[in-house]
């Protein structure tokens, strides 16, 4: 687990020095504070390459496997794990292997695969193999997309002047042919789903490699472009289909016991809900006796938002070392750090207990299993549930009830009232927009009023992704296959990577071992919400813990965001969005930003979640220009 970047100029000219490459390393200098190089080619008539690598140590801590990494032909940075690198070599050609880890493993793959590596790969990455013979550069990124890697080109009429890469877009900005100018669809993107869809990001110059996407460079440009794994592919099994339950158990199960491989200790993220309860039980299964699964949860002062109880009860019914972390908020400065930290603007409030939990897991642990991804495999979100309610009884009771709307309460974001006012609006709908309505932040009415400039709808891809995945499965199905190609890469993943790796902490999601993937997209609305939401994993881990996790209601991971933006947060949300010199100013109606704000102070409507974006995007505006 690293951060890697790279310049790869075909056109001398654009070539990055010494200076800029040890600037571009020490931006990403948080994601591997355990080790740095860097390698550079500069010789007349070649392409001008310089790699720079920082390295977070799991695998085979010995200097040798520093990166930079050689077989003597290509050269080789990557960020992440390869979980199956031992039975890859096996598979591999005979040769002299120098390390013991996944990094030169990695390389021989491709050495003896080519491109096609990435199939046989069971791991989180994002790598880049330079190969001076041929003079291509490989850019590779994970089936799920829980490793980021940006990229800028500089085309110069028919040839490509250099390729920029790097794991966060920060590590681009020091080289100065790369265009910061503001992607104003971005911009529409972010406000409309609190995250930038990729390819895109927040600045015109700058790109991000989607999930299970594989890019070959040269100088005639982008040689070839690879979708090698589509999350929403269903590989039926070779001979009669496995019983759901027990296959989700073995599947998990094995994912877990995959993830294991480490050569420094590792622990478990554990806040009692079901997810985390059953990888730390999986966890704990697959564990040698005589050694303590470690587990880590952290607490606030609101027991609105505190499961540390709950993650008590499974930690002592599993007999872990369990260790527990209140914290107090201070999201000012914490925001800010994280709005750092992120490069773009990211509008899930979730990152700050992320944030926390990230800071004290790494006090003890360089390594921590996460349940992230089970809610978008076995359909635990309220929305897949409302989704499957409308299709049942159609439209029209819910029509009948809309009078009522007005009548209830305004009130926490999570409460009954403000779950069956959505529901209630969200019935007049067509399908997709319908599942779009329970993701965005803004619909195109709030956009075009906030927006000085109007906003584009030419791409809503929610509700594209919504109506080709509805060919062929049911309402729900659609709903997981949109979030496992949206939410959960573009959100989830990449907050939990962004946060984790602030503090210098890798963490996996066995959830996302693409095996268990592949079967869960397969799984029809009984066998997902029959019974419950996430029927299956409780049925599959009944016997290993507490029947409390299973019957308790969701929590999620969260803040409570809406009151300090009333409170605490109010004073910055304003002296930041009506400066004279603030992104709002230059962007935004002042009308609707104060009908916002007012709104909200008022209780007369929820905005937490879009003010939340708002604010992230200012604190982005302001760290670009420090």
């Amino acid at each position: 687990m690293c951060g890697i970047a790279g310049v790869v100029a075909f056109d001398e000219r654009l070539a990055a020095d010494r200076p800029t490459i040890e600037r571009m390393s020490a931006a990403i200098a948080h994601r591997g504070p355990d080790g740095e190089d860097i390698w550079m080619d500069q010789r007349a008539g070649r392409p001008h390459v310089a790699l720079t690598h920082r390295r977070l140590a799991i695998l085979d801590p010995d200097p040798r496997s520093n990166q930079p990494f050689t077989d003597g032909r290509r050269w080789l940075v990557f960020n992440g794990e390869i979980y199956n690198f031992r039975e890859l070599r096996q598979k591999l050609p005979p040769r002299d292997w120098k390390t013991t880890g996944d990094t030169e493993v990695l390389l021989a793959a491709y050495d003896a695969w080519g491109t096609n590596c990435v199939d046989h790969l069971n791991g989180m990455f994002a790598f880049a193999v330079w190969d001076p013979e041929e003079q291509r550069l490989f850019l590779a990124r994970d089936r799920m997309g829980q490793k980021p890697l940006f990229f800028a080109l500089d085309r110069r009429e028919s040839v490509l002047g250099a390729v920029a890469f790097a794991s966060e877009i920060g590590a681009l900005l020091p080289l100065p042919w790369i265009q910061r100018d503001l992607n104003h669809d971005a911009l529409s993107e972010y406000l409309r789903l609190g995250y930038v869809p990729p390819p895109a990001t927040i600045y015109a110059g700058i790109e991000q490699l989607e999930q299970a996407r594989a890019y070959v460079f040269s100088a005639n440009g982008i040689l070839s472009r690879q979708i090698y794994y589509n999350p929403d592919h269903h590989t039926p099994p070779g001979s009669a289909a496995p019983e759901p339950v027990a296959e989700t158990r073995r599947l998990l199960c094995q994912a877990v016991r995959r993830q294991l491989v480490s050569d420094v200790p590792l622990g478990c993220f554990l806040s009692g809900g079901i997810d985390s309860s059953v990888v730390a039980a999986a966890m704990s299964a697959a564990t040698p006796k005589d050694q303590r699964v470690l587990t880590f949860c952290v607490g606030f002062d609101d027991a609105q938002y505190d499961e540390t109880r709950y993650a008590a009860e499974v930690a002592a019914h599993l007999g872990t070392e369990h260790h527990q972390f209140i914290v107090r908020p201070d999201a000012a400065e914490d925001l800010q750090k994280l709005a750092g930290a992120f490069g773009e603007p990211i509008a899930d409030s979730s990152a700050l207990p992320t944030h926390y939990l990230s800071r004290e897991t790494r006090k003890h642990v360089k390594v921590a299993l996460s349940g992230d991804g089970g809610d978008e495999l076995f359909g635990g979100y309220d929305r897949y549930r409302a989704m499957r309610l409308i299709d049942r009884a159609g439209a029209l009771p819910f029509r009948l009830l809309r009078p009522a709307i007005g009548l209830l309460p305004e009130s926490n974001p999570k409460s009954i009232s403000a779950r069956y006012k959505r529901l209630m609006k969200s019935a007049y709908y067509p399908e997709g927009e319908r599942y779009e309505s329970y993701v965005r932040l803004m619909d195109e009415t709030l956009l075009t009023s906030l927006l000085r400039i109007p906003p584009s709808f030419a791409q809503v891809p929610i509700r594209s992704l919504f109506a080709m995945a509805r060919v062929s499965k049911g309402v729900v199905e659609s709903a997981l296959a949109v979030d496992r190609k949206t939410y959960l890469p573009n959100d989830v993943l990449a907050k939990v990577d962004r946060c984790s790796m602030l503090h210098a902490l890798e963490v996996r999601s066995p959830f996302m071992d693409h095996e268990l993937v592949s079967f869960a997209t397969g799984l029809m609305e009984g066998d997902l919400l029959g019974g419950g939401s996430k029927s299956l994993l409780r049925r599959a881990f009944a016997a290993d813990l507490p029947k409390s996790v299973f019957h308790r209601k969701k929590m999620g991971f969260a803040v409570p965001i809406g009151q300090w933006l009333r409170t605490s947060l109010r004073p910055m949300l304003h002296d930041l969005l009506f400066a004279a010199d603030s992104f709002a100013a230059g962007h935004f109606r002042r009308e609707t930003l104060d009908t916002m704000i007012q709104e909200h102070q008022n209780r007369r409507q929820d905005h937490s979640q879009r003010l939340y974006a708002l604010l992230m995007l200012e604190l982005w505006w302001r760290q670009t220009r420090t």
